[in-house]
């Protein structure tokens, strides 16, 4: 079954009276089974492999409401909250806790066509559970420049 995966971000700014920009959170919704999603947010790259990220979990999704939550996303973070990429996806379990997500389309952020997708129970706690996302990623890490009106007619 055809799923989508998505790479999303949030923009991040300090300051309370004057805001700055001080980078992005990664998020990604990617299908779990044919039936349900996983939301996940990227901590951060693991240092004694390339390619292997580590996921915090946010929260499952199912099928039918995915769409209200990313609406929701929309609704409540504004213009902080973007969409960057959705490519068409197939699921497949490898094991218990370890999902095989096929690309379906070309990615300039999933810059291989397969997803590995693992449960790490002995880095979980009760509280925060972790998956390691092992795939080639190509994420935007700096701020939009903005082109001065002129230079986008040109």
């Amino acid at each position: 079954m055809l799923k989508s995966a998505y790479y999303c971000t949030l923009k991040r700014y300090k300051g309370l009276i004057k805001k700055r920009f001080s980078g992005y959170t990664h998020l990604f919704i990617l299908p779990r089974t044919d039936n349900d999603y996983l939301y996940l947010g990227l901590l951060g790259e693991r240092t004694h492999a390339s390619d292997h990220y580590v996921c915090v979990y946010i929260t499952r999704i199912p099928d039918d409401i995915l769409n209200v939550i990313i609406e929701g996303e929309e609704k409540y973070f504004k213009e902080r909250f973007e969409i960057i990429e959705q490519i068409p996806a197939e699921v497949s379990t490898l094991e218990k806790s370890k999902y095989l997500i096929r690309l379906k389309g070309k990615s300039k952020v999933f810059l291989s066509k397969e997803i590995i997708l693992i449960y790490k129970k002995e880095e979980s706690t009760s509280k925060q559970r972790i998956y390691e996302l092992v795939s080639k990623l190509n994420l935007q890490m700096e701020e939009p420049s903005i082109l001065p009106l002129a230079a986008l007619q040109a």
